[in-house]
């Protein structure tokens, strides 16, 4: 018998061998294709997503250095890409944050001007610089390519490409008439996927001006700079640069030079120092004094002692001729001469520079000081600081009393001013007050935060006659309460109608309620309107049901008419 080759089934395994190829081959193409370009996408978005928190941070940072307020910032170093099941991954990606030394700030052809005291004059004299750092971030993306580092110094943060450098935010260094400049100090070292928290403090807060006059050239800032590629940075900060001020590298290329416009009026000098790691401490550099260099035995000196950013240096040790005096939060020092003479206050020792010292002129009294001829003393009624919660408006009180005898004066005009401190999101209006009662008492009836936020700072001036008092505000977050307690319904047995009553906590003097019975089927059966509940707690009002069940809704708004909470609970 003879046998034939059986050949029925090699045309099903052939095919089965094939579509297995394509199958491995597709697999192949959308690992090389699809997922790289998926991870691509999260790794960009994880790129724009540090640059954000990068901003958060430089807001943080020129918010301590303006205004003291502590602030906390998450930098999401890496991330981690979707998981798949057929489909391989590379190691999540990983980010690095530090801080990388740099030269100092200093500012050049530049003295402080008349309108400071001579002892702020001549510590400027000494040229000091400023120490300060960048902080850099950097990733080790697997398919992003031309990602950019970021830098954050001096109030901008910086891309850093290849072969380009963009500014991702606004600079605040300069304005038409402003100089603002924050050393950043600190270290900080961070790395892998997980996010790490940077918290700035304020070593010293710009509670202070300072004029700012050209001497032989036109003013020049020079800040260094850890961006690899200075030129192409200069120029991205002429284009951010107020007409007139222009931005080029020094001759190392390790710092930017910004030489500024020089006009009739002279600067206003801020600085701060900024540490990213709870570090540093504010010290003494010179003193000034506060009102007169002249005095009457018996009468109060005051002097102010500053650091080395002209702001105030809160217990710092000062010597009065001897007896030591520890300033307070505002960086000042008090004394009361017993003699007739000179009276000397020194700061960090008796042998210093002279901007280390004030000498005060003290008579016996009938004619001298700039006190003693003193008629009026007007006073803030108020503790220094106050406190004025955002959104909300407060009175505040002023005395004006004889400063000889103490009594009170009747019918005195009282004018009132402002100015913030640092930078703030808004200005406050403030009523003027009227003339004081028999009382020798007026009031600011109306301090507005309009649309200044908590952490802004305002000094507030009082003046009436010859005096003048300070009062400094502070603006903080809203501690008003707005909730719904409870909500009773029970009907009345009369034409459907419905006695709701509820309980509202808030402290909002205009605070409002609704109260609605909503039908069924969406409708609403009653509604009451807003009603005032300033008033005691609980509150009843009466509403229509209808035949059949209802839900009753209570909506709770604040004086804006905002709304803060709603309740709802079915009838019956």
């Amino acid at each position: 018998m003879r046998f034939s080759r059986d050949r029925r089934g090699q045309s099903v395994v052939v095919g089965t061998v094939i579509l297995f190829g394509f199958l491995i081959l597709a697999l192949g193409v959308y690992q090389v294709q699809v997922v790289s370009t998926d991870n691509a996408n999260v790794e960009f978005e994880h790129s724009q997503t540090v640059e954000d928190d990068f901003g958060d941070l430089r807001n943080d940072v020129l918010r301590a250095g303006s205004t003291g307020s502590t602030g906390s910032t998450q930098i999401r170093l890496g991330t981690r890409y979707p998981a798949r099941t057929f489909f391989v991954n590379p190691p999540p990606v990983s980010g690095s944050l530090e801080t990388e030394p740099t030269d100092e700030i200093r500012i050049r052809n530049a003295t402080v001007g008349d309108g400071a005291h001579r002892n702020a004059r001549d510590f400027w004299n000494t040229s000091p610089a400023f120490p300060t750092r960048s902080l850099r971030y950097g990733a080790d993306y697997n398919e992003f390519d031309g990602a950019p580092e970021l830098v954050y110094e001096h109030s901008v943060v910086a891309a850093e490409f290849d072969d380009a450098v963009l500014l991702r935010t606004g600079q605040t260094v300069v304005s038409e008439d402003r100089i603002s400049l924050t050393a950043l100090t600190g270290s900080v070292s961070e790395s892998g996927i997980e996010p790490r928290s940077v918290d700035p403090r304020t070593v010293s807060e710009s509670d202070t001006t300072v004029p700012l006059e050209p001497t032989g050239g036109n003013v020049t800032l020079e800040l260094p700079t850890a961006v690899g590629n200075a030129s192409a940075l200069a120029d991205r900060w002429t284009e951010a640069l107020p007409a007139g001020a222009t931005a080029a590298p020094n001759a190392t290329g390790e710092a930017i030079r910004i030489t500024l416009a020089n006009g009739s009026d002279p600067y206003r000098l801020a600085l701060s120092e900024v540490s990213l790691d709870a570090s540093g401490e504010t010290e003494p550099a010179y003193v000034v004094p506060v009102d007169s260099e002249s005095a009457v035995v018996g009468e109060t000196v005051t002097v102010e002692v500053r650091d080395r950013y002209n702001n105030p240096v809160p217990d710092a040790t000062v010597s009065f001729g001897g007896e030591n005096r520890t300033t307070g939060d505002d960086g000042r020092a008090f004394f009361e001469p017993t003699a007739s003479g000179t009276l000397v206050a020194t700061i960090n020792g008796s042998t210093g520079p002279t901007y280390e010292s004030v000498t005060f002129d003290v008579s016996a009294g009938g004619g001298g000081g700039g006190t003693v001829n003193r008629t009026y003393d007007v006073d803030w009624d108020e503790i220094d600081p106050v406190q004025v919660e955002e959104g909300t408006s407060e009175s505040l009180d002023i005395l004006v009393t004889d400063a000889a005898s103490g009594a009170p004066i009747d019918d005195a005009a009282v004018e009132v001013a402002f100015a913030p401190i640092g930078t703030v999101s808004g200005v406050p209006s403030v009523a003027e007050p009227s003339e004081t009662d028999a009382d020798g008492r007026t009031a600011v009836s109306s301090f507005d935060t309009n649309e200044a936020s908590a952490g802004d700072n305002f000094t507030l001036y009082a003046t009436s006659g010859d005096d003048v008092d300070t009062l400094r505000v502070e603006i903080v977050e809203s501690t008003t309460t707005y909730e719904i307690v409870s909500v009773d319904a029970e009907g009345t047995g009369s034409s459907n109608n419905i006695d709701v009553t509820f309980d509202i906590d808030t402290t909002d003097p205009d605070a409002q309620v609704n109260v609605q019975s909503i039908e069924s089927n969406g409708d609403v059966r009653d509604d009451t309107g807003l009603i005032d509940v300033s008033g005691s707690q609980p509150q009843t009002v009466t509403i229509k049901g209808a035949n059949q069940a209802v839900e009753i809704r209570v909506i709770l708004y604040d004086g804006a008419g905002n709304e803060q909470d709603r309740q709802e609970q079915p009838y019956p």
